[in-house]
């Protein structure tokens, strides 16, 4: 399958990529927890701008999945994820302090909402799993829209910040994403855009073997492909900088049997007391392959 690139448009990208599984998808290949690192639908990679994306027929049934969607193990690591949260709305009011109202597009199971709550922000937050937005009103107390962005409850509605928190890698016209949420801008509004780095150090010593390849991840920006698409979309960079996470060891170590023999050591967490409570601690870490992108809307959309 062919198709033009998402983002300059350039006619036949070039293969990048197989498809990594031999059978349709399923909601739990979507999974926020997934951790087959390289498992992917087909790729290709633009011949012009180097935009890397999904050419796959199942790329239309992607709303009905995610609708679908459930994920156990994303609620095993919801305290140390609100750290994460708690960190973004840190950097997110020192960049626009006087904000009163936000937006989370694709807002999981609200800890993002919840954490700008906390904030006296007034705080909103659209997401299609039907599974996690019963998860934010149950676990984190807040009351999320069902369904996607654009939402018809929100028409004409401004926010003075809008946030797609690794959001905009899951869509197939992510120029049409951010141009909705710029027309949802306060005129002195704030888009914050967190996404992989497929252009970083790290990506690239890492291949197709990057733990940000999976199924969930249809489009792979760079720092020049995601500013050509907010060009396009009507919005001007602020300033970019890394994202930081914060995770149990016991997560991070879980995961990086993918790449190193450490399954023994894990197991043995799980047995001996002292190694199970280092296992416990919250770590932050920063790979330096994922971009914070801040936005505003450029003078010609004002």
């Amino acid at each position: 399958m062919t198709m033009p690139c998402w983002i300059c448009g350039t006619i036949e990208p070039q293969p990048w990529k197989v498809r990594s599984i031999d059978r349709p998808l399923m909601p739990e290949d979507l999974q926020i927890t997934d951790y087959r690192y390289g498992v992917t639908l087909a790729l290709s990679r633009c011949r012009n701008c180097g935009f890397i994306f999904a050419v796959d027929g199942e790329l239309q049934r992607l709303t009905q999945l995610y609708e679908e969607l459930s994920d156990p193990g994303y609620l095993e690591s919801l305290d140390s994820r609100a750290l994460q949260m708690r960190w973004l709305i840190d950097r997110i009011l020192a960049a626009n302090p006087h904000s009163r109202t936000l937006l989370d597009v694709g807002a999981g199971a609200g800890l993002l909402v919840a954490e700008a709550q906390r904030r006296n922000l007034a705080a909103l937050g659209v997401e299609p799993s039907r599974s996690l937005v019963e998860t934010g009103r149950r676990v984190n107390g807040v009351e999320l829209l069902q369904g996607t962005f654009p939402h018809p409850q929100l028409i004409a509605r401004t926010f003075d910040v809008i946030c797609l928190i690794d959001v905009i890698e899951h869509v197939t016209n992510p120029i049409q994403m951010l141009r909705d949420c710029a027309e949802a801008l306060t005129p002195e509004g704030l888009l914050v855009v967190v996404t992989p780095d497929v252009g970083s150090i790290t990506a690239r010593l890492m291949g197709t073997g990057w733990w940000h390849y999976r199924l969930a991840h249809v489009g792979y920006f760079n720092n020049r492909t995601i500013r050509s698409a907010a060009a396009t979309a009507g919005l001007s960079l602020r300033r970019t900088f890394r994202a930081r996470w914060f995770f149990r060891l016991s997560y991070i170590a879980e995961r990086l049997t993918r790449y190193v023999p450490i399954g023994r050591i894990n197991s043995l967490a799980a047995r001996h007391r002292v190694l199970r409570s280092m296992y416990d601690t919250v770590v932050r870490i920063n790979p330096r392959d994922s971009m914070v992108v801040l936005l505003q809307r450029s003078e010609r959309t004002q």
